[in-house]
C-alpha cells in the first residue's frame, strides 16, 4: 500500500512536537475514559442482577416450599420453584447479554474512530482511517474471545452457574429444615446469630463485574487492532501500555512499554505478546497504542522531537518510563504489594531482573522458580 502524502507544511501543523508523543498522550487520557465506560457498564449489569435478585426472592416468597407440613408437598413446591426461577434467570441473562453486546459494538466503533483520530491529531492532518460497517462491527464483537470463549457464551455460562448455585442453596436449605427467611438469606445474604452470611447472588455479581471488565477491554483492544491493520502502511509498531498502579499484574508490569510488530512479534526483547492487552488474564486493564513511522521513513526531511508524558496514579511521568522505572521510585511497602515480598526482595537485591519474572512463554514464575534462578 502506498504511503499517503501529507501537505508540505507538516512541520507547522504538528507544532514541532513528535507525533508519537502526542498520540501517547491522547491514548493515556483515553485509557481513563475506557475505565469510565467499563464502570458504567458494570453499574448497568448490577442493576440487571439486582432486579433478578428481587424477582427470585419474590418467587420464593410466593411459592414458599417450606410451608407444607408433608415432605412430599414441600418437595413438589421446591421443584416448581426451581423450574420457575430457571426461566427467570435465563431470561434475565439473555437480556443482559443482548444489551451488553450492543454496547460493545458501539464501543468498537468509537474505539476505531478514536485510534484514527489520535493518529491524525498526532501527525497534524488526515492520514489514518477507520470505517467499520455494521456487519464488520457485528463480526468483530462476535469473534472477540474472552479467555477462549465468545462474550455471549460467557453470559450463558454465568446464567448456568447462577442457576446451579440457586438450586444447590435451596436444596441444602430445605434439607436443613430452614425457614423461608433463611432461604432468602442464602440468596441475598444477611446476618444470622450475629454472623454475616454471603448470598450466592454476590458471587454472581462479582463474576459479572469481571466479565464486563474483561469484555470491555478485549473488544476495545480488538477494535484497535483492526484499525492498526487498516493503517499498516503508516505504522511502525504497537506499544504495550499497562496501568501504573499496584493492582497491575506482574505479566502486565513486565510488558509495559515493550514494542511489537503489527503481527505481534517482539521488537528488541523476547517477551511474547500472548493473548494481548485486555485479554492476558481476567480483569486485564492493559491496552496498546500505535507508533507511527518517522517523518523520514515517510519521505520527509523532518526530525522527530521531544519526549511525551504519560499519566500514572501519581500524575505525569516521562513518556518513556516503564512500569519498572515507576515501581523503583515507590516505597518498599508498595513494591511488596505490587510484586509480592519475596519477589520484591530478590528484585531489590539485584538477584533477578524484571524479565526474570516471566518464563520464555511469558508466564509468571513462582517464588521458588525465581529463587532457583539466583542459585543456578
Amino acid at each position: 500500500m502506498a504511503i499517503r502524502r501529507p501537505p508540505t507544511d507538516i512541520a507547522e501543523r504538528s507544532g514541532g512536537a513528535k507525533a508519537n508523543d502526542i498520540i501517547a498522550d491522547l491514548f493515556t487520557g483515553h485509557a481513563v475514559d475506557l475505565l469510565r465506560v467499563e464502570a458504567g457498564q458494570r453499574r448497568k449489569v448490577r442493576t440487571f442482577l439486582a432486579k433478578l435478585e428481587r424477582d427470585i426472592v419474590a418467587q420464593l416468597a410466593a411459592i414458599d416450599p417450606t410451608e407444607p407440613v408433608r415432605a412430599a408437598y414441600r418437595q413438589k413446591r421446591l421443584e416448581t420453584l426451581l423450574e420457575q426461577v430457571k426461566e427467570t434467570i435465563r431470561a434475565s441473562y439473555r437480556r443482559t447479554s443482548t444489551e451488553m453486546i450492543g454496547e460493545l459494538r458501539e464501543l468498537a466503533e468509537i474505539e476505531g474512530a478514536f485510534v484514527a483520530g489520535a493518529i491524525n491529531k498526532g501527525v497534524g492532518f488526515h492520514l489514518a482511517t477507520a470505517n467499520f460497517t455494521r456487519q464488520q462491527l457485528v463480526s468483530l464483537v462476535g469473534s472477540v474471545l474472552v479467555h477462549g470463549a465468545p462474550v455471549a457464551e460467557w453470559w450463558s455460562r454465568q446464567a448456568g452457574d447462577t442457576l446451579q448455585r440457586f438450586t444447590d442453596q435451596m436444596r441444602m436449605g430445605m434439607a436443613l429444615g430452614e425457614t423461608s427467611q433463611q432461604l432468602i438469606q442464602r440468596i441475598r445474604g444477611g446476618t444470622r446469630n450475629g454472623e454475616l452470611i454471603t448470598g450466592f447472588m454476590d458471587i454472581s455479581k462479582r463474576h459479572a463485574d469481571s466479565l464486563v471488565r474483561s469484555a470491555t477491554m478485549a473488544v476495545a483492544n480488538d477494535a484497535r487492532e483492526a484499525t492498526y491493520q487498516a493503517n499498516a502502511d503508516i505504522l511502525n509498531a504497537i506499544v504495550w501500555t499497562s496501568t501504573l498502579d499496584n493492582r497491575t499484574s506482574v505479566q502486565c508490569q513486565v510488558r509495559d512499554g515493550l514494542r511489537y510488530t503489527l503481527d505481534h512479534q517482539p521488537i528488541g526483547h523476547d517477551v511474547p505478546w500472548g493473548p494481548g492487552p485486555g485479554n492476558l488474564h481476567w480483569g486485564c486493564r492493559s491496552t496498546s497504542r500505535p507508533e507511527t513511522k518517522s517523518w523520514r521513513e515517510m519521505g520527509f526531511d523532518i526530525d522527530d522531537l521531544s519526549l511525551a508524558t504519560r499519566v500514572s496514579i501519581d500524575g505525569q511521568v516521562a513518556g518513556d518510563s516503564k512500569f519498572e522505572d515507576w515501581l523503583a521510585k515507590r516505597s518498599r511497602v508498595e513494591q511488596d504489594n505490587a510484586l509480592g515480598k519475596g519477589r520484591a526482595d530478590l528484585w531489590r537485591d539485584g538477584k533477578i531482573s524484571y524479565r526474570d519474572l516471566l518464563d520464555q512463554n511469558g508466564r509468571e514464575l513462582n517464588l521458588e522458580q525465581l529463587r532457583d534462578i539466583t542459585t543456578a
